[in-house]
Order: structure tokens, then C-alpha cells, then sequence
């Protein structure tokens, strides 16, 4: 088991409240509004923590990818990227 895989039952395990803190918290440490695939219709509908959530519901032009720089990506052991147009790390890995 990964650490991402890890980091899921754990995050299983939380209750509603302490889930809900823990995505503020993740979404604190978020980078993606500064990546220059990151689009004013994704700061418009406030889109964030692609790699948690899921894929942008906007029109997304790729333009280059900072995920891997993400301080979420190490802290729980992502391995993907361009998280935007793909989906969560939980989709892209069929969990």
C-alpha cells in the first residue's frame, strides 16, 4: 500500500466534520490557481484541488502543469498530474 493509499483509508475513517476540515486545510495548501493551465472560468466557479476533487467543469487549454509542486502532491503521495483535464488521483487510478 502507497502512501496516497494510505492517506485514503485514514481519510475513511474521518467523520463528516473532521473530512471537511481536512479538504480546508488541503485546499489552504493548494496551488492550482497558479498554474498556467488555471482559467478565469475556474476562478469564477472557485474550482480548486483538482487532484481531491475532480476535473474542471471549464474548458481547460494545457499550458503547462505545477501539480508536482503542489505541497498537497508530497504530503499525500500523488503521483499524477494535469489533474484539471483528468480527474482526482482517485479516478486516474480507478479506486
Amino acid at each position: 500500500m502507497d502512501k496516497f493509499e494510505e492517506m485514503m483509508q485514514k481519510m475513511e475513517q474521518k467523520s463528516p466534520e473532521e473530512k471537511k476540515q481536512a479538504m480546508a486545510k488541503n485546499r489552504a495548501m493548494c496551488i492550482c490557481a497558479g498554474c498556467p493551465s488555471y482559467s478565469s472560468c475556474m476562478k469564477e466557479k472557485d474550482e480548486l484541488l483538482f487532484c481531491a476533487t475532480k476535473k474542471s467543469t471549464c474548458s481547460v487549454e494545457m499550458e503547462g502543469c505545477i501539480c508536482p509542486n503542489c505541497p498537497v502532491t508530497g504530503m499525500m503521495g500523488l503521483k499524477h498530474a494535469y489533474y484539471c483535464t483528468k480527474g482526482s488521483e482517485k479516478e486516474i487510478r480507478g479506486i
